[in-house]
């Protein structure tokens, strides 16, 4: 990692302790509009899979430590669901891009992708497909995790419930991370050409 992306890394972390403080001052803010996400799915998306999975596993263990939110039985599968978030966004974002081009396994262009567009409406398509991709993955290991460690870390029938219903209102935050992540993406990703 060069300076610059340790740089924005640290500053995504930050950023994934800092909105949530933000948020929680609204009603049901943190669990409807999922803030923490953002910066987990920008890292993985405008930094590749290890900045995505540092900032994802990060934000909310550094959270709890600093804020003592959010509770160990809700940071557990976060952790989780964010790291994947990071990892998958960063992960599909360049492979995705290659297929919308027509390239091949090794790097050969094939046959030109008109059907998908520009190069620079490839590239959002690209982002957008990654995006979802990376928010389907990441939902899916929450709820597994959950599931899976319900029993290992005390989260009873009434918690799981609730965590459940908490998932269920996240569809507000999710269609503001697909409203705002690849605007913020592509704002910055054309500051560093300029």
């Amino acid at each position: 990692m060069t300076t610059r992306a340790l740089t924005a890394t640290a500053v995504l972390l930050a950023l994934g302790v800092m909105l949530p403080i933000a948020f929680h001052a609204i009603p049901l803010g943190g669990r409807v509009l999922l803030p923490m996400h953002i910066p987990a799915l920008i890292a993985g998306l405008l930094l590749g899979p290890a900045a995505g999975l540092v900032v994802g596993a990060g934000s909310p263990v550094l959270s709890l430590l600093l804020t003592g939110r959010p509770p160990v039985p809700y940071m557990v599968p976060m952790l989780c669901e964010l790291a994947t978030y990071g990892v998958v966004a960063g992960l599909a974002r360049h492979r995705i891009e290659r297929a919308l081009a027509g390239r091949g396994a090794r790097g050969a262009v094939s046959q030109p992708a008109t059907a998908a567009g520009t190069p620079t409406s490839r590239s959002y398509l690209a982002l957008i497909l990654s995006l979802l991709l990376a928010m389907l993955a990441g939902r899916a290991v929450w709820v597994a995790v959950v599931l899976w460690l319900a029993p290992v870390i005390g989260i009873t029938a009434r918690t799981a419930a609730a965590a459940f219903a908490a998932l269920g209102a996240g569809w507000i935050g999710m269609a503001l991370q697909l409203a705002i992540v690849p605007a913020i993406v592509r704002a910055v990703e054309r500051t560093r050409v300029a």
